[in-house]
């Protein structure tokens, strides 16, 4: 999609291209291997393509949206250790969220707030990053999976 909307974005001089990721894109999980390589991949990707328009000097923002689980079929059967901090996230507050992170030119938008706390811990050695994505159960939220 970037590929075929990009150029015409640069022609014009603005445009905003959104890639949607996944707090799964942030920090690993079992049972999710493939869907956490994908999503990485995206942050990744949006990472280089802001860099890339940045350095090239064309005026194109982007916005990586990496949200929790959001309560759809897809991922029926998912639990969350501590619902307070990690919630389910409902489908119209994720959407309206990231029409803000839109209109507000942010570069990046992770839902809820709490997982950014992923990106802090990820400089502690393996072992205790392990330990805490264990306390938090993280590695536990597909126990139950039923969805899609």
């Amino acid at each position: 999609m970037v590929r075929a909307f990009l150029p015409a974005m640069i022609a014009q001089g603005s445009g905003h291209v959104v890639t949607i990721a996944s707090a799964a894109g942030l920090g690993g999980t079992s049972r999710l291997a493939d869907y956490c390589a994908s999503k990485f991949a995206a942050v990744g990707f949006d990472e280089s393509l802001r860099l890339e328009m940045r350095r090239l000097g064309h005026p194109i923002h982007t916005t990586v949206v990496c949200p929790w689980y959001v309560d759809t079929g897809m991922f029926r059967g998912v639990k969350t250790r501590f619902p307070l901090l990690l919630p389910l996230l409902k489908q119209e507050e994720v959407a309206a969220r990231i029409l803000a992170a839109i209109r507000g030119d942010r570069k990046r938008l992770v839902m809820p707030r709490f997982v950014m706390a992923v990106l802090l811990v990820r400089v502690l050695p393996l072992g205790l990053f392990d330990a805490m994505m264990r306390f938090f159960g993280v590695d536990r939220t597909m126990d139950e999976f039923a969805g899609r």
